[in-house]
């Protein structure tokens, strides 16, 4: 019982809907009754070019729109779109102002078949801004890598700067314009023509901006790389107390580049000559002698100079006069046993110096008993000199050893009295 009841309410379901759709076919078909609707049209701005005679700019981004209150038959409502419509406001035709500007529009064109009930009283609300003007530093953005064993040159262009027009919330914004060239890859000589942009102090594109000229031709030389050696050239000596042992450059190559024939003409670059009686470090900084046509790859690049050198340094010393080539039957004397000595040499062998590394002596040979003045003998190591002895000489006092007398033995005498 229940399942036919379904079943029947179903079909009557289906029979309502099937009469009101066919008593609105009956009504917008042969009644076609009149009908009041709103429709959203949107608004064409006309003439913004004659803006630039009062100063101002149209901010971008608006799109105004009008409701058309419309009335006609069901059928012409239902069927009319937006393109049937031309709805306009000229800012030629009034007097405006920075801001916000309340300006009534035209309807140029409509539908025939239906009737725009308030046409009398549309208006839409534009905003501009004062339009002004300045000149930016124009700049070549180079971005990519090119080709392994080549290099860019300094990218060039005929515009120096650019000049930016707009709305002034826009236009202030603006610090420099600029085009992005990709050199990715590159082997050879680049020359386009690019788009110009301008940008914040963040380097981001501000648009909305007028910008003339709109583009720019690029030119960036490729030119091929080559690593060569640094030749350091030196003029005049160090100071006196200061021996060169040698010089260095860091680092030892750099890059050039230029055009490929020339480079095969060179292996190393020489430096300016560094006066050495003008280095007071250990270190100094040399420019390269650069052949016409060629440039570093690294043109901030700088050459350091190590110089190596040593000090010449004196110490003083105090030595242990000995005696060489004495007779083994002699004793000598020396009227005083040490001797103060002052030597020069560098600094790493002076100040590593020991006694026992000099030797220090009179020679006795060939010399009788007596008191002789002899002088005072310093054999030093290589590479140390002798400034001065104190004293050089020293008296020396040979004496003969006394030979020892043979000791003789005596036989005790016998008594004159004879035995019994």
């Amino acid at each position: 019982m229940d399942e036919k009841n379904r079943k029947q309410q179903l079909i009557i379901k289906i029979c309502c809907l099937i009469a009101a759709f066919g008593l609105w076919l009956y009504i917008t078909s042969v009644l076609n009754p009149i009908k009041t609707y709103k429709k959203n049209i949107p608004v064409t701005i006309i003439n913004e070019d004659n803006l630039e005679n009062f100063k101002l700019s149209l901010l971008p981004d608006q799109k105004p729109y009008v409701s058309l209150t419309l009335r006609g038959s069901i059928n012409d409502i239902y069927s009319i779109s937006e393109d049937q419509f031309k709805v306009v406001v000229d800012l030629s035709a009034y007097v405006l102002k920075r801001g916000e500007n309340n300006i009534p529009v035209q309807i140029q064109q409509s539908p025939d078949k239906v009737n725009i009930i308030n046409n009398d009283n549309l208006w839409v609300k534009i905003m501009l801004d004062d339009l002004i003007e300045k000149t930016v530093p124009f700049k070549i953005n180079v971005v990519g890598k090119v080709k392994d064993g080549y290099f860019p040159l300094e990218a060039t262009s005929s515009i120096n700067e650019v000049t930016i027009k707009g709305a002034a919330q826009f236009v202030n914004y603006v610090q420099k314009a600029e085009v992005k060239c990709d050199i990715t890859n590159a082997y050879r000589d680049l020359a386009t023509i690019l788009p110009i942009h301008a940008v914040d102090k963040d380097g981001d594109i501000i648009e909305n901006v007028k910008i003339k000229p709109i583009s720019a031709e690029v030119k960036v030389p490729i030119q091929k790389v080559k690593s060569v050696t640094i030749n350091v050239k030196t003029t005049g000596q160090l100071s006196e107390n200061r021996i060169l042992q040698g010089v260095a450059a860091s680092p030892e190559k750099v890059e050039i580049t230029g055009e490929e024939t020339l480079l095969k003409t060179i292996e190393s670059l020489d430096t300016e000559p560094i006066n050495l009686a003008e280095v007071t470090g250990e270190e100094a900084v040399a420019k390269l002698v650069l052949p016409k046509g060629v440039e570093l790859v690294k043109k901030d690049e700088v050459v350091k100079i190590k110089v190596y050198f040593n000090t010449v340094a004196d110490k003083a010393v105090s030595l242990l006069i000995k005696t060489m080539n004495l007779p083994g039957d002699h004793t000598i004397q020396l009227d005083r046993d040490r001797v103060s000595i002052v030597i020069s040499g560098l600094y790493d062998i002076v100040n590593n110096i020991k006694d026992e590394d000099i030797e220090c002596f009179v020679d006795l040979q060939s010399l009788k008993e007596g008191t002789h003045n002899l002088p005072v003998k310093v054999n030093l190591p290589e590479g140390v000199n002798l400034v001065s002895i104190s004293p050089d000489n020293i008296n020396v006092t040979i004496k003969l050893i006394p030979k020892e007398e043979p000791t003789v033995e005596t036989k005790p005498e016998t008594g004159g009295q004879n035995a019994s």
